[in-house]
C-alpha cells in the first residue's frame, strides 16, 4: 500500500513528538548527510567520474574565433565517400 503525505504533515508530526534539541540535531544531521550523499551520487556517472554539465562545456573566445567561419556538414554528408575521395586525391 502506497502512502502519500505532505512534508507539512511530517513536520507537524515531528513537532508533536516533543523532541529534545539533541534529538532534533541528530535527525537534522542524518537527513543532511543523506542529502549530501544523494547529491554526490546524482552528480557522478556510474564509473564515479563527475557528470559533465552543459555549462561546463563553454567554448573559450580563442577557440570560438578559430571555428567561427566553419559551416556545419549537411545531414546527408557521406563520410565514406569523402574519405575515399581524399585518399584517391592524396595517393591517386
Amino acid at each position: 500500500m502506497d502512502l502519500t503525505i505532505s512534508m507539512n504533515t511530517v513536520l507537524n508530526f515531528l513537532h508533536s513528538m516533543a523532541l529534545s534539541t539533541s534529538n532534533k540535531q541528530w535527525l537534522a544531521d542524518h537527513l543532511y548527510e543523506e542529502v549530501k550523499a544523494e547529491k554526490k551520487a546524482a552528480a557522478t556517472t556510474n564509473n564515479g567520474w563527475p557528470k559533465i554539465r552543459r555549462e561546463d562545456m563553454r567554448i573559450s573566445p580563442e577557440v570560438m574565433k578559430l571555428v567561427e567561419d566553419i559551416e556545419p556538414l549537411p545531414d546527408d554528408f557521406d563520410y565514406d565517400k569523402a574519405r575515399l575521395d581524399y585518399l584517391l586525391k592524396k595517393h591517386g
